[in-house]
């Protein structure tokens, strides 16, 4: 390793998530190739379109703290997503329109895309030119799964956060698509009033909702599907007896509280997240270009706890094995900084 006069003084690798309206730090400090400190902070009432001067306040305490501070920043913005291919030209044939985008090769193996508003959104975020590295969820899925390794049989791999998910299909090691959205709450008003029978009767909101899924004989591409209105999402939760999840950690039943509002957002998430996989599914199984072969497994890297009811819906709608793995995004982030980053 060529000398460098960085690593003699202390250097502060800093990621950063904004979502759920929380602005969350994770950093640390390397002085003489070795960590000598680690740094955590959170501000809340965040605003992502218009950044608390505290929170910048906070970057340049850390700025003026150390010899230098690389910032990184995960990217939860807009469209995005992933296709087998390498020209930009190609992408029509995916249903993605190429127009405004930008992409990155991977592996010279697939291209991830994004708006290039939407970079530069996310790099002037915190005004000044902050940040330095820029994490796509569809990267930081695919370094996991380059560490974890990568299933011959046809797999749906998750990486999901509390108000997103990115969602991929693998086929023989081959990424056959991927694609990023945000999960829409079903959230409550004082206006609305809900009866115990409301709540209670989940056999029937289960079996509304199987005949609406069953019901959805047009197809939908996944631009069409980033567009679907929240509105029109339906509750949903599943009592269940089984223990499967249990040694993650999961919670197995729904709360067992008088907060109505809470329950009726976790079931509107709940479906809505199912609808999501749903559609990507039928995608997947109805374009002729993936000649797609029957998804075996379900594999969720879960950076927020996802409730264990909705996992065994998951496994009991679509007839596949599911595995849950435990992750923290700021920390893959950070490692993933070290690496890109030579001092």
């Amino acid at each position: 390793m060529a000398f460098s006069i960085r690593r003699l003084f202390s250097n502060l690798f800093l990621s950063v998530l904004i979502e759920n309206n929380e602005c969350i730090f994770y950093g640390r400090v390397f002085k003489k190739g070795k960590c000598v400190k680690t740094l955590n902070a959170k501000f809340t009432e965040v605003d992502p379109n218009n950044i608390d001067e505290k929170v910048i306040t906070y970057i340049k305490n850390q700025e003026d703290s150390y010899y230098a501070v690389y910032l990184s920043i995960f990217f939860n913005f807009g469209t995005q997503g992933a296709v087998p291919t390498l020209k930009l030209e190609n992408f029509d044939d995916y249903n993605i329109s190429p127009e405004g985008l930008l992409n990155i090769k991977m592996q010279d193996k697939f291209s991830i895309y994004a708006k290039a508003d939407d970079i530069i959104k996310a790099k002037n975020i915190f005004k000044d030119d902050y940040v330095d590295l820029i994490y796509s969820p569809i990267a930081l899925l695919y370094s996991q799964l380059l560490k974890q390794g990568i299933s011959d049989e046809t797999t749906l791999y998750l990486y999901h956060h509390h108000d997103s998910c990115t969602l991929s299909i693998f086929s023989k090691g081959e990424l056959q698509f991927a694609t990023f959205f945000k999960i829409a709450n079903i959230t409550c008003t004082n206006d609305v009033e809900f009866t115990e029978e409301d709540i209670s009767d989940i056999d029937n909101l289960i079996i509304q909702d199987e005949v609406q899924a069953n019901s959805l004989d047009e197809f939908k591409s996944l631009e069409d599907m980033l567009d679907m209105d929240a509105d029109s999402i339906n509750s949903l939760d599943d009592e269940s007896d089984s223990d499967e999840f249990e040694d993650l950690g999961y919670d197995i039943n729904m709360p067992e509280s008088n907060d109505v509002d809470m329950s009726v957002t976790i079931f509107g998430r709940d479906m809505n997240l199912y609808k999501y996989i749903q559609t990507a599914i039928k995608e997947y199984y109805n374009n002729p270009i993936y000649n797609a072969d029957f998804v075996e497994n379900i594999v969720i890297y879960d950076n927020e706890k996802i409730s264990a009811t909705f996992l065994q819906y998951l496994q009991a709608e679509l007839f596949v094995e599911t595995e849950v793995i435990q992750i923290e995004t700021l920390h893959i982030m950070n490692d993933l900084m070290c690496e890109e980053i030579e001092l």
